[in-house]
């Protein structure tokens, strides 16, 4: 081949090359803790003094004698967890974020974000606005009474009506939660993938998010949740490197980049025509 076609084939492979997709605006800011920090969320936390009531808890039951926040971290590359040995870590790109840790205490860890939903945000598979996201709570069963265990808890809300879009609560050991066995006395569910359908009226409108990981009220036994993905976009299956914060994708030209490629492709096979004949 010439060193004109070679030149127009180079060229043709740069535009390949670039037409990768941006990521797109959606929402929840740095949802998936690739800057390696909490930038975008509000930690807070305090300590736990037993949860209000009698089982079923409830949002209501939830109480956090105010204080310092509580322990966080950030999880990266090569991370194992063996109190919970068949988490897969990080779950979604190159980090994902620990809330509170083992060491007890009665401490609790509180993460926040409020954010918009936009046009961002619809699925075109259905019309409507979702957010997506993964949590995995790790927790010791000191088999305390259900009200002083250890506990997680998850809760998107639109604070348009105060409406709740999805929430997801359970202490240690609870009856009907399946947990896995992990080491000595913790307890664990793998990744849980949550996919919480908006309503279309939900477009324009602030949602906050919540997570809540605490120690047993008695602070001799800890408790912690990861949390990854979090966004509108799906949250990929398994770790395997597909893109941060995204499902695997093929490389996409718009309208005008498919038409300059077909014209340098063209002008390719032109010139080796040329140099053919």
């Amino acid at each position: 081949m010439n060193r004109i076609a070679t030149a127009w084939s180079r060229l043709a492979l740069l535009v390949l090359c670039s037409a990768a997709p941006l990521p797109a605006l959606a929402i929840f800011q740095n949802g998936g803790f690739e800057t390696n920090a909490y930038t975008a969320w509000t930690l807070g936390g305090g300590t736990n003094p037993g949860l209000a009531g009698a089982p079923p808890f409830n949002s209501a039951s939830v109480q956090i004698t105010p204080g310092a926040a509580g322990p966080a971290s950030i999880v990266g590359p090569g991370s194992t967890d063996p109190l919970a040995p068949t988490i897969q870590l990080p779950r979604v790109g190159q980090f994902t974020a620990k809330l509170n840790d083992e060491g007890g205490g009665a401490l609790v860890t509180t993460l926040r974000q409020t954010d918009t939903v936009s046009q961002a945000d619809i699925d075109p598979a259905d019309g409507l606005p979702h957010i997506r996201f993964a949590f995995a709570p790790v927790l010791d069963d000191p088999n305390h009474s259900p009200a002083e265990q250890p506990y997680f808890y998850v809760v998107v809300k639109n604070l348009a009506d105060n409406s709740v879009l999805f929430e997801q609560f359970a202490y240690s050991g609870q009856a009907n939660v399946q947990f896995l066995q992990g080491a000595g006395s913790w307890k664990y569910l793998e990744f849980q993938n949550v996919d919480a359908v908006l309503p279309a009226s939900a477009l324009g409108q602030q949602v906050e998010l919540t997570v809540i990981a605490s120690d047993c009220s008695l602070g001799g036994h800890g408790g912690y949740v990861y949390v990854d993905g979090f966004g509108s976009a799906q949250v990929p299956p398994d770790n395997s490197g597909g893109p941060q914060g995204a499902p695997h994708a093929v490389p996409a030209l718009g309208p005008a980049g498919l038409g300059l490629l077909g014209v340098l492709l063209a002008l390719t096979a032109l010139s080796m025509r040329r140099w053919h004949a």
